[in-house]
């Protein structure tokens, strides 16, 4: 089966202008903790299965965090993020891409 294109990139650190982009598309009660404990943040772009399946393989790979960073429509999954130290968001980059880029 031939997958879609998957887009990945991945922050160190993110500005504050950048995290407060976030927090308005984000519904997610602990958003501001998870800024101050995590230092990088990789967003994904995809279909919907390829997120959600990349969303379990992130979290079964490394200790992270995921979450939805939505769009306009409420059917459509924008982005899924991907926070935690850089090292546990590099390795869960490297797991998603062996499985699904």
């Amino acid at each position: 089966m031939a997958s879609h294109e998957v887009k990945i990139r991945m922050m160190k650190t993110v500005s504050k202008g950048t995290q407060e982009i976030i927090k308005k598309r984000v519904r997610k009660d602990n958003l501001e903790q998870l800024f101050e404990r995590n230092q990088a943040l990789a967003i994904m772009h995809g279909d919907v299965c390829e997120m959600i399946y990349a969303s379990d393989l992130a979290l079964k790979t490394s200790n992270v965090e995921v979450f939805e960073i939505s769009g306009s429509c409420p059917q459509h999954m924008t982005c899924l993020a991907i926070m935690g130290t850089v090292s546990a968001v590099e390795a869960a980059i490297q797991k998603i891409k062996s499985e699904i880029c």
